[in-house]
C-alpha cells in the first residue's frame, strides 16, 4: 500500500483528467459573440428579445401584422441645403495634414494593408481569452459530491439560499425571537477518566519512535518554531498587490472604449 505501483493499480479511473465529465464545456466562438451582441442590443433598446408567449395568430389571415399599403402624406425627395463639411471635421483633417508633414508619414487606415499590419494579436485563435477555463479538480469533486448528496437526500441545496431580506433584524422584531433557556440540566457532575485516547497515545508513541530514529526533537507551536517556519507569503513585504498598475494596452483600450461610448451614446460595459 502507498507505493507508486499500488496507487497506479488501484486508482479510481473516474478521477482521471481525461475521463472527468465536463460540467462547463467551452462555448463556440460564434455563440459567445451572438450572446454579447444580443445583450448589447437589449441594453441599447431597453427591451428583451426573448419571446416568452405565442403570437395570438399567424400568417396573413391574422391581419394584425399585415403589411398593407405604404402610408401617404409625408414629403419626399425635398432639397436639403448643404452648408459644407462640419467645422470639427475640417479642423481634424487639417491637423492630420500638419502631423503627416511633421512626421514625414502618411496616415493609412481602413485598408487591407493597414488591417494586416495593426491586427490585434488577441484575435489570433491561440491567444483568445478562455471564457470557460477548465475547473480545478477539487471543484469538480465538490460539485460531484453535492450532486450525490442531493440525490441521496432528495433535496436541492439551492433552496436553502436566502434570496430576500428578512422583514426585520434583531430581537425587537419578535418574529424570530429565541426562547429563554431553561437552567434545568445537570451541572458539575463527575466524569470518569479512562486515560488518553488510544489513537492519541499511538500517535505520541510514533512521534517518540521517530524522534529517536532521526535524533531530532519535534518542536511545534513555540515562538521559535513559528518564526522558523513562518509563511513568508503573509509578510507585508510579500503580500499580493491587489491594485497593480495597468498595462499600457489596457489603458489604451479603456480610453478607446470611453471614446466609442461618447460617440455612440451607449454604454458598452454592462456592470449588472
Amino acid at each position: 500500500m502507498g507505493t507508486a505501483d499500488s496507487k497506479a493499480k488501484w486508482r479510481i479511473v473516474a478521477k482521471d483528467d481525461d475521463k472527468r465529465y465536463d460540467y462547463y464545456p467551452k462555448l463556440d466562438g460564434d455563440v459567445i459573440s451572438t450572446q454579447r451582441h444580443i445583450s448589447d442590443a437589449e441594453d441599447k433598446l431597453g427591451a428583451t428579445m426573448l419571446q416568452t408567449q405565442s403570437d395570438p395568430c399567424w400568417g396573413e389571415s391574422c391581419k394584425i401584422y399585415s403589411a398593407g399599403e405604404e402610408p401617404k402624406g409625408f414629403k419626399k425627395d425635398y432639397p436639403v441645403p448643404s452648408f459644407g463639411p462640419d467645422p470639427d471635421m475640417v479642423g481634424t483633417l487639417n491637423s492630420l495634414e500638419i502631423a503627416e508633414k511633421q512626421e514625414n508619414h502618411k496616415l493609412e487606415m481602413g485598408t487591407e494593408a493597414s488591417r494586416r499590419k495593426w491586427i490585434p494579436v488577441v484575435k489570433d485563435a491561440d491567444k483568445k481569452y478562455d471564457y470557460y477555463p477548465k475547473l480545478d479538480g477539487d471543484i469538480v469533486t465538490t460539485q460531484k459530491n453535492l450532486g450525490a448528496a442531493e440525490d441521496s437526500l432528495g433535496v436541492r441545496f439551492s433552496q436553502f439560499i436566502q434570496t430576500t431580506s428578512d422583514p426585520c433584524l434583531g430581537d425587537g422584531c419578535g418574529v424570530y425571537k429565541l426562547p429563554h433557556p431553561k437552567d434545568d440540566w445537570k451541572k458539575d457532575y463527575y466524569v470518569p477518566n479512562f486515560g488518553a485516547d488510544p489513537e492519541v497515545a499511538g500517535v505520541m508513541d510514533s512521534i517518540a519512535t521517530a524522534e529517536k530514529q532521526e535524533k531530532h526533537h519535534l518542536v511545534m507551536g513555540t515562538p521559535e518554531s513559528k518564526a522558523k517556519w513562518k509563511n513568508v507569503a503573509t509578510l507585508d513585504a510579500n503580500r499580493y498587490d491587489m491594485n497593480p498598475s495597468l498595462d499600457s494596452e489596457v489603458i489604451t483600450t479603456n480610453r478607446n472604449i470611453e471614446a466609442a461610448e461618447d460617440k455612440l451614446g451607449v454604454n458598452l460595459v454592462n456592470y449588472q
